[in-house]
This record gives C-alpha cells, structure tokens and sequence, in this order.
C-alpha cells in the first residue's frame, strides 16, 4: 500500500465524521508520512508501522456504530462498472491506433514519391511528425488502458 491509499482509505472510514475533525486527522497522518519520508523510510513501510487504516480511523471513531463505517471489501461493484468502461476504451483505442499507424505508413510511402517531385521535404517531415506523434498518445492511451483493465481485474479477485 502506497501513501494516496492509505489516505484514501482512511478517509472513506472517518468520512462519518465533523468536517473539522477530518481534516485534523488527515493532516495528521500526512504529517507523520512526511516525517517517515524525510527520515528515509519508503512509503510502503510507513504504511506497515501504521497498520491498517481501519484500525486508524476506528482509534477516532470511539462509539460510532459499525454498520456506518464499514470495511472497503465489497465494492466489487466499482470494479467491475471500471473494468468494462476500461474495455469500452480499448475498443476505441485499438482502431484509432492502428488507423493512424496505417495514416503514418501511407504518408511515409505516398511522400516518398511526391516529396521527390514537388520538393517539399518540410511538408513530409510536418505530416510525418504530426501524425506519429497522434499515433503514439494513441500507443501510450492503450497501454494505460491495459494497465487500468488489469488493475480492475486484480482489484474483483481481491475482493475490494
């Protein structure tokens, strides 16, 4: 568990809370992970000596009862809305990908024959660039949208 996560969930547990309060606790913890940080300690062991942040909030919580603070565990739900809107993406992502890396070899063997005759190596070099640049956000959107498919998967399995 990273930082941001512990965060997270410690605020979904005392969100049942003042305002004030929250905010008092929260700067808390931020404060004790940025003197574990400054003393060499990694995100991830500052985590460990904290233990979990249901436990955390549960020391502010004193008589609030359960039912309102209940463990982050089934939100299967989530997941699974995240993993078929990451799918959706992807779908999406993979055409327009490939659409452009068919446009930037096209316009590579297409301007290699027209370039010589007009002699505008400044227009190839211009479409050439654009176009691969487009090409690689596309590359970089459906990398991210994997990750992001793969997140949602192993997030369901978990149960959270």
């Amino acid at each position: 568990m990273n930082k941001i996560d512990f965060l997270n969930e410690l605020y979904h547990y005392i969100r049942v809370l003042p305002r004030d309060k929250q905010n008092k606790i929260m700067n808390e913890y931020r404060e004790y992970f940025k003197k574990g940080e400054k003393s060499g300690k990694t995100e991830n062991q500052i985590c460990m000596e904290l233990g979990s942040p249901y436990n955390c909030a549960r020391h502010f919580l004193g008589d609030t009862p359960p039912e309102k603070v209940k463990p982050m565990k089934n939100n299967k739900s989530f997941w699974t809305v995240a993993f078929f809107w990451n799918v959706f993406q992807a779908f999406f992502a993979i055409p327009i990908t490939l659409g452009l890396f068919i446009a930037v070899v096209i316009m590579i063997v297409a301007y290699s024959f027209i370039v010589p005759a007009i002699g505008s190596v400044a227009f190839l070099v211009f479409a050439v660039a654009s176009t691969s640049t487009v090409f690689c956000l596309g590359v970089i959107t459906l990398l991210w949208t994997i990750f992001q498919i793969k997140e949602c998967v192993d997030r369901m399995n978990k149960g959270e």
